[in-house]
């Protein structure tokens, strides 16, 4: 009877089954400590990556592979110790780099040039520090409020309508005060048009004044909650990037609560203090109408006049600002810190994105000979006990007036902010704006440390229930089907390298429920050969088949079987996947990947080998 697995299924297969293996390769060599160098400039790197290896070896400090990529320099070393050895001494030689600590695959350079990396791991296997971030709804509002009154004032002032003065009220609502019933509708007609979605208007007369209210509803805060903590978990993943973590994990928890979990990070201080710390830019007109007696009047019942802002520099001198807000930090795209070259000062070397640039250029152009000043902002979570004992935490911001500089001339998209200082501050106001503002300051309320000595022991322990299970499968499986049984192990290992050859391919993280599915799909992929070959056994003992015809019966019967009951745990899979989080999402990763594997395997794989060893003979015997 002529072989129906034709060369090109036997070929496809092999080269399926290689390139799982070259795909799974890097997995074997694992990870070692690393110190990662960053560079604002490609000169730098060559410059520096000369100069590494001969300061090492001058220190005493070992290492075993230098890699240099971009804008930056990776050293791996043998241990931690010569790690962290090794990060303090090139933080002293680079000062204005980023020098950070991390893990690095020990991938040969051959498979690296290739784009093949090993599979990532979680944070309960690898260890690394998980953080809980609150938004801070208070200060979210109190911007809500700003706008309202920015939104209204503007409008009034464009259409010359009189306005007396202009409050925030709670819930990012905002009063307005009128003279008069005319100028109120007036007002109110003017405004109808233009206010945002969710907000509602109230009218009221007190005091004399003639009022009226915006506030927004409970949906659209809620809304507003929500969407701050969606654009805030994308800044923040921008930050996370900056640490050099590998599969880092950032993912809005509720309504306002951002889950950040960094697996492999070493530098965890570093971490708390750039994912914690929430630092931007501010710029202002400065009044020039204000006079110095009307700026120490404002001073001393610390309130602006309508219209204006008070701002202190460091040293508590006061100035009036314009209340209007120039510029943000939102519209920056790249900061550096650097000494300036005639000033020696530290400096901040600031870009703006395309409409960031075209709004301050109109706005230098127009107001040449004027003074703008930069207001560094930056916001600090206090923690206090209320009258029951309970420990809160309130979001202080601190805003300090940086300098307040004549326009001389034009400018868009580049610039320099000086007067921050010291040099270590302009480098973590840099890192931070590099970062992108956030739309609402976050503090930490949670922070958990899972030490990489807990993360081996779990590694271990899944390793250990792998191998248990693939051995009691193994023994069963020749115990009970002998010859057959030998195939099934072995298209079980080939399953084994192919799922994890997937993972590492698609950039999948492995964490412990995904080791927790590794183990199912070995199992559920020997379920597919129980079935197979029972149903061979059937066909020889019911049917009289000999074994060439029963072999082939027996795989296209069990089939469909073999089909449905996969693709059901396939879609369960899928919509774990979908509405889970977390470790859910882990598991159903690796038991989506597992399943198609298996069919793989247990259906084709097991098939050419029985065919190839077997039912070539003459008088093929199956043991069976």
């Amino acid at each position: 009877m002529p072989n129906p697995f034709s060369a090109w299924k036997y070929a496809l297969i092999a080269v399926v089954v290689a390139l799982g293996f070259i795909f799974a390769l890097p997995n074997w060599y694992g990870k070692s400590p690393a110190v990662e160098i960053r560079f604002n400039e490609g000169t730098a790197v060559r410059k520096s990556a000369a100069a590494i290896a001969p300061m090492l070896a001058e220190n005493d400090i070992p290492y075993t592979r230098i890699v240099v990529g971009g804008d930056r320099i990776d050293i791996l070393f043998p241990d931690t110790d010569a790690q962290i050895q090794a990060r303090d001494l090139l933080g002293r030689t680079y000062p204005k780099a980023n020098v950070a600590v991390n893990l690095r695959a020990n991938t040969p350079p051959w498979l690296e040039k290739s784009g093949l990396n090993p599979m990532n791991l979680g944070l309960d296997l690898r260890g690394g520090v998980s953080f809980l971030l609150q938004v801070d709804s208070k200060e979210l509002l109190a911007r809500k409020s700003s706008e309202l009154i920015d939104l209204v004032t503007t409008t009034l002032k464009k259409k010359a309508l009189p306005i007396d003065a202009s409050e925030a009220v709670d819930n990012g609502g905002a009063r307005f005060l009128f003279d008069d019933k005319a100028q109120r509708r007036q007002a109110l007609d003017a405004l109808y048009p233009i206010l945002p979605q969710g907000v509602q208007q109230v009218s009221e007369d007190k005091e004399g004044k003639f009022v009226v209210r915006l506030f927004y509803t409970e949906q659209a805060l809620a809304a507003a909650k929500r969407r701050a903590a969606d654009q805030n978990r994308v800044r923040m993943a921008g930050r996370v990037n900056s640490l050099g973590v590998a599969e880092p994990s950032v993912q809005v928890v509720g309504d306002d609560r951002i889950l950040i979990q960094l697996p492999g990070i070493q530098d965890v201080a570093r971490a708390k203090e750039l994912l914690g710390s929430t630092a931007t830019l501010e710029f202002y007109l400065v009044d020039e109408k204000a006079s110095p007696a009307e700026i120490a009047a404002a001073a001393e019942r610390r309130h602006a006049p309508f219209g204006d802002k008070l701002g202190y520099f460091e040293n508590g001198q006061a100035i009036l600002l314009k209340r209007r807000v120039v510029m943000s930090g939102e519209h920056i795209v790249d900061a550096s810190a650097a000494y300036g070259q005639q000033s020696s000062q530290p400096q901040v070397n600031v870009v703006l994105d395309s409409a960031g640039g075209a709004q301050m250029s109109q706005i230098t152009r127009e107001n040449i000979g004027k003074r703008m000043a930069t207001i560094y902002v930056e916001y600090l979570p206090v923690t206090k006990k209320d009258a029951d004992g309970k420990t809160l935490t309130e979001v202080l911001k601190k805003e300090v007036v940086v300098n307040a500089a004549t326009i001389q001339g034009q400018f868009s998209s580049h610039f320099q902010i000086i007067g921050v200082t010291p040099f270590d501050r302009a480098q973590k106001l840099a890192a931070t704006l590099r970062a992108g503002s956030l739309v609402a300051p976050v503090y930490i309320i949670e922070e958990r440390t899972i030490g990489p000595s807990a993360g081996q022991k779990n590694i271990e322990q899944g390793i250990d229930a792998a191998i248990l299970g693939l051995l009691l499968v193994t023994l069963f499986m020749l115990l009970y089907y002998r010859r057959l049984g030998v195939f099934s192990i072995i298209a079980l290992a080939i399953n084994l390298v192919l799922l994890v050859a997937a993972m590492s391919f698609l950039g999948a993280t492995l964490t412990l429920p995904g080791i927790a599915g590794i183990v199912l799909t070995l199992g559920m992929a020997v379920d597919a050969n129980v079935l197979i070959y029972e149903r061979i056994r059937e066909e020889r003992e019911d049917a009289r088949l000999e074994a060439r015809e029963a072999v082939r019966m027996g795989f296209g019967g069990a089939l469909s079987t073999i089909l449905d009951a996969n693709i059901t745990t396939l879609i369960v899979a899928i919509m774990l996947f979908s509405f889970g989080a977390g470790p859910i999402k882990g598991f159903a990763v690796t038991l989506s990947v597992g399943i198609l594997t298996s069919m793989f395997a247990a259906i084709f794989v097991t098939r050419a080998l029985v065919e190839f060893f077997l039912l070539r003979a003459a008088q093929p015997r199956l043991g069976l």
